[in-house]
């Protein structure tokens, strides 16, 4: 480690499903191109065999430092909130399983760039270094506070933050608005979003056989949240919800953890949850059909039906 460069208790959460070759490539890079001491969780969704054993192999060699199994795929937010739910540490970073780690003090440079906003703050990568916003330059790399949303492939969290305002959305689905939505979240509750130039820090990991199949449902599921005119849809109730105060930004959680055997994670869904879902379909209805405007007479009856539920 760089002197003077100080990467506080880090958990690195990868959430996996399929992707074989990506995944160990990822893994590799990690632990090749990292200085700092880091905690690597891998959660995997009900991958195929080979890819399990795998891990379970990479765990026993202490490549991994914890693996967690679940049964079935039950989607990206799930498995990176049960890595941060079951490994305490002061930040944590949802890792995709298709980045490859290039710089040695990549982590470093990260938190010192980030500085003394990393507490209240979050934090993501971009490959676009003509951004436009609000620069921030430090003597580690330039930063941009972002008004939107930032990239999910690295997004970075301190326990402060997740405390107030919880884990990553469960209602998207497979694939999701996770990282938009916890964005809008930070965005109501007057949490700062800055972003760091990542090109020189990582790489794409390349595609496999399972690149077409995995991009094409994430499409679908994708379609189905925010609705073809990018308008409509649950994540954009989400947005009304969060907007007006409909909605807790501490967002209740999907998935319960029943038992944790070894590697494997037994998962339930919470039956108060699943209630809430159906009220949040029907208020999609309603709103998707007022032409996503609602009226005060609309917003009302949304209300209610949530506070029924």
């Amino acid at each position: 480690m760089a002197a003077g460069k100080y990467v506080p208790s880090t958990n690195i959460t990868m959430p996996v499903f399929n992707r074989h070759d990506q995944t160990l490539k990822t893994i590799f890079a990690l632990r090749r191109n990292t200085g700092a001491k880091i905690i690597l969780t891998v959660v995997d969704n009900g991958s195929k065999e080979a890819l399990r054993n795998e891990l379970i192999r990479l765990h026993k060699e202490k490549v991994i430092d914890n693996l967690f199994i679940l049964e079935k795929n039950y989607g990206i937010s799930c498995a990176c909130n049960v890595g941060w739910q079951l490994v305490d540490a002061s930040f944590f970073m949802k890792l995709d399983n298709d980045m490859l780690v290039l710089s040695g003090t990549w982590l470093e440079d990260v938190f010192s760039m980030w500085g003394r906003y990393k507490y209240s703050t979050v934090f993501g990568p971009v490959w676009n270094s003509d951004a436009t916003n609000l620069k921030v330059d430090t003597p580690c790399g330039t930063m941009w506070m972002m008004p939107a949303s930032l990239s999910g492939a690295a997004f970075l969290v301190s326990k402060k933050v997740n405390e107030q305002i919880g884990y990553f959305s469960e209602d998207y689905g497979l694939y999701g608005e996770e990282d938009a939505d916890y964005c809008m979240r930070c965005l109501h509750a007057g949490i700062r979003k800055y972003t760091f130039e990542a090109s020189k820090m990582f790489a794409d990991a390349g595609g496999n056989d399972d690149y077409k199949s995995i991009n094409f449902s994430k499409v679908d599921m994708h379609n189905r949240n925010v609705g073809f005119g990018r308008g409509e849809g649950i994540f954009a109730l989400n947005l009304f919800l969060y907007k007006h105060g409909l909605r807790d930004l501490k967002v209740r959680r999907r998935y319960v953890i029943d038992s944790v055997d070894g590697n494997h994670v037994k998962i339930s869904e919470d039956q108060d949850y699943l209630k809430y879902l159906d009220a949040l379909s029907e208020c999609c209805d309603l709103f998707n059909a007022c032409g996503r405007e609602p009226d005060s007479e609309l917003t009302e009856k949304i209300k209610k039906i949530l506070i029924a539920a």
